[in-house]
């Protein structure tokens, strides 16, 4: 049985939320495109969302808490949902047949430009080996079902460990904060409507010196005992405009409390400083 929370009810109600976000850019050299999975799935029937620890052996990013996914290759002829289901498969041995697209949601250009593809991968389950495995195999009810949950098989190159945060876990406000970044450079987040406004970087008068944006930060909270590890940058971001739009509107998503009003610029597009706020 799928929570209500992953629902075709509350499914079809997200995607029309979902729909109203706004890409996020920074003024940056846009490189090559990637795109990740952000898994929606149950662990031991509680509803939750998959995050990954990159190994330490990569050149790029070791150690980071993110989403299955990477870099779009020639093969993928563009389509940035056959690259984050590529990657994943590559990274957890996910399945991409037996992955419930849900929606794109818009680019977010930071060091890359990253395409987010929400996903329900159904049931999932580490085995403990490679027997527990082989027995889900022989299961005909359809791979990510609570009879024949996924099994992760990390690729031990690219991913030291998966975790799983409960979609509750995610809206307990003892395990949210947020962080006031500066910008000790002119560059800052953008919206959309901005940047084609102006093709070129702007200009040092044209900006604070040190501009400031907020951003949401999960877990690995000592104030409260929220335990690691952190969720921050751009997954954190990803994260609460994810379930901004798949909670109703209450707890620490309603749009009135002062939190969200900090942190609304991640679902408006707008410039996010908070010297206004």
């Amino acid at each position: 049985m799928i929570p209500l929370i992953f629902g075709s009810e509350n499914k079809a109600r997200c995607i029309e939320e979902l729909k109203k976000l706004r890409p996020y850019v920074v003024f940056r050299k846009v490189t090559k495109p990637a795109a990740v999975l952000i898994p929606l799935c149950i662990v031991r029937n509680v509803p939750a969302i998959m995050f990954l620890r990159r190994s330490m052996r990569l050149r790029t990013h070791p150690g980071e808490i993110g989403f299955p996914g990477g870099k779009c290759d020639p093969h993928d002829d563009g389509d940035m949902i056959r690259t984050a289901l590529r990657e994943t498969q590559e990274e957890i041995g996910i399945d991409p047949e037996s992955v419930d697209i849900w929606y794109q949601l818009p680019r977010m250009d930071g060091r890359s430009s990253l395409y987010p593809i929400l996903g329900f991968c159904g049931h999932v389950t580490v085995p403990e080996d490679e027997a527990t495995l082989t027995t889900f195999r022989n299961i005909s009810a359809p791979l990510g079902s609570a009879e024949r949950p996924h099994q992760l098989r990390l690729n031990v190159g690219e991913v030291s460990y998966a975790f799983f945060r409960s979609v509750d876990w995610l809206c307990d406000v003892n395990n949210l904060a947020h962080t006031d970044m500066r910008a000790r450079s002119v560059y800052s987040f953008q919206s959309t409507e901005h940047r084609l406004r102006n093709s070129d970087p702007p200009k040092p008068d044209s900006l604070p010196h040190h501009f400031r944006y907020v951003l949401p930060a999960y877990g690995n909270l000592a104030h409260t005992g929220s335990p690691g590890p952190r969720i921050w940058g751009l997954t954190a971001i990803m994260t609460y405009r994810v379930l901004h739009c798949l909670i109703p509107h209450g707890g620490p998503y309603s749009p009135n409390l002062p939190m969200t009003k900090l942190l609304d610029p991640l679902i408006t597009g707008r410039i996010a400083n908070s010297d206004e706020l």
